[in-house]
């Protein structure tokens, strides 16, 4: 094969020649001062750009068309028709109003609890307000439940005790007890006609009748007054028929005096039991007849 002959040595390898100084190198000419740059025209005026055409609303047909047309594609959900997509429309802006005047009311209800609005008198204010203590509102005291009324009964030594007096009394027979050791006065009687007699039909009218209600839930008489005619006999003896006599101006005194709601305490020994009703004559409860 040829050999590539090498080189001599000492032969000077030709160089790429610089530019000499003093020669210029061509430039870019720029535009000379006084040439104009041509510009971009501006658009005349009078010449008008075209202007879209306004959507034309679509009849219900054509929406309810357009809808189907496009639920066919698997586009939209199949709707109803036209008239009712606009129903629907019209109901969610009525809910959207409901809500909103809901909320409303909601809030004035909720200022006029947390102000006091309703019924709260308008206080001073300023410079001329009166002191703070002033305009506090002293709440009204409930007025407290008085005692109630004692009355004490003692039948061992006859006599009737109330606000600080004692009186004497007449009780009833063995055979005619009271038969309660404490009772609530229930109601007063100025006046009490008591049936009359069987044999003379005469008609014993008492007074001054303070009464109770016995265990049975029957009404009965508890003291009366002594007919001024038939003397005092009975004050100090066992001589009445299931009550407790007293003599005429005490019984309108314990009558005046004595409250309903008094509670009367009924001391000392009592029959065990009861003749009847036709025999313990002031035992009897009292009824419209009397």
């Amino acid at each position: 094969m040829p050999e590539q002959q090498p080189s001599q040595m000492g032969k000077p390898v030709p160089e790429q020649q610089s530019p000499q100084m003093g020669t210029s190198v061509p430039e870019q000419q720029s535009p000379q001062m006084g040439t104009s740059v041509p510009e971009q025209q501006p658009p005349q005026m009078g010449m008008s750009r075209p202007e879209q055409q306004p959507p034309q609303s679509l009849s219900e047909a054509d929406l309810s068309a357009r809808l189907h047309h496009l639920a066919a594609h698997g586009t939209a959900p199949v709707p109803a028709t036209g008239a009712q997509v606009r129903s629907r429309a019209v109901r969610r802006r009525r809910n959207r109003r409901t809500a909103l005047a809901a909320t409303v009311l909601g809030a004035a209800a909720v200022t006029v609890v947390t102000t006091g609005v309703l019924g709260s008198p308008a206080e001073p204010s300023g410079p001329d307000a009166p002191p703070a203590a002033s305009l506090s509102r002293t709440p009204t005291p409930t007025p407290s439940r008085a005692p109630a009324q004692r009355v004490t009964v003692d039948l061992d030594s006859y006599t009737l005790t109330l606000g600080g007096k004692t009186f004497p009394i007449g009780k009833p027979s063995e055979n005619c007890p009271i038969g309660e050791t404490e009772v609530t006065v229930t109601a007063k009687y100025p006046s009490l006609p008591q049936p009359p007699d069987r044999m003379t039909k005469h008609v014993l009218v008492l007074r001054w009748v303070v009464a109770f209600t016995d265990r049975s839930h029957h009404q009965r008489m508890l003291t009366f007054a002594l007919n001024p005619d038939a003397g005092l006999n009975a004050i100090g003896n066992e001589f009445e028929d299931g009550a407790i006599s007293l003599s005429p101006h005490d019984g309108k005194w314990v009558y005046d005096t004595i409250r309903l709601g008094a509670h009367v305490e009924i001391k000392g020994r009592q029959g065990a039991s009861a003749d009847p009703d036709s025999v313990c004559l002031e035992r009897r409860p009292i009824t419209r007849d009397h």
